[in-house]
Order: C-alpha cells, then structure tokens, then sequence
C-alpha cells in the first residue's frame, strides 16, 4: 500500500473518488431537469473539493434561479459521518432555508427542515428525512422559491 493509501485508510481512492464524482453527475443533472420542468433556469459550475482521504477535486454544483430567487446544489463531501456523501440545497446568498441531501445505504435522503411559522411561540425547527425523488426536489424549490 502507499503512503497515501495508507494514510487516507481506503484501499483505492481513485475508484471512491470515481464513484463519488459519478453519483454527483447524475444527481445534478436529475435534480437540472426537474428544476427546469418547474420553470427554474439552471446553470452548471464547479468548484474545488479537498478532502483528505481523496485529495483535491472538482465537483459540480448546480445554480437554479427563479425571479429573484437563487438555489445552489452544493457537494459538501464524499465522507461524512452516517452517509457516503453530503450535498447542500440552499436559498443564496444567505444559506437560508437549506436542505442536506446524505447518499445513505444505496440511496440519497433529504433531510430539510421546514422553516419555523413566526407567529408559534416555540421555533424549534424539526428535521424530516423524506424520500428523494422528483416530487420532493419540486416541492422544496417550489417553497424556496415562495419564501426567497
């Protein structure tokens, strides 16, 4: 083993690394067409990811806007505690109204949590899992969008 596979504590990172970017590509450009069937328009950059089992990266994330409101899908990273990979959805600039998708098992799970009604005398915010899927995805924009 070398030095950085020792380090890193994973037998091949090129391969995780190669997993990892493929399960990114596939989510941004799921997430890219159900966003766009909602009438958000959708651009693609990337960023630099360093992370110290893998490396330095790139990854893509996701900028959605609809009228004044701006979305990024954001990759966090392949390693996270009780997932295989986090991203962040969130309104910008100010990272309001944010939810974190984790790759759990086999599967992606968002974890979003409803913003907290003003006039409740409690502002406890519960943070649901629920099922990703296209139905999911368009109803957290849809209320991004709403109160962006």
């Amino acid at each position: 083993m070398a030095t950085g596979e020792a380090r890193s504590g994973i037998d091949d990172p090129e391969a995780v690394k190669a997993e990892w970017l493929g399960r990114l590509g596939s989510l941004v450009d799921e997430v890219e067409g159900w966003a766009r069937a909602s009438g958000w328009r959708t651009r693609q950059i990337a960023k630099t990811v360093k992370e110290r089992r893998l490396g330095t990266y790139r990854v893509p994330v996701l900028l959605m806007e609809k009228d004044t409101v701006e979305v990024v899908l954001n990759p966090v990273a392949r390693f996270v505690p009780g997932a295989d990979g986090a991203v962040d959805l969130y309104v910008a600039p100010a990272y309001d109204d944010i939810a974190s998708l984790y790759f759990e098992g086999d599967h992606w799970v968002v974890h979003y949590g409803e913003r907290p009604d003003p006039l409740a005398t409690q502002s406890v915010v519960e943070i649901t899992p629920h099922p990703y899927g296209e139905h999911t995805i368009r109803a957290i924009l849809d209320g991004m969008a709403v109160n962006g």
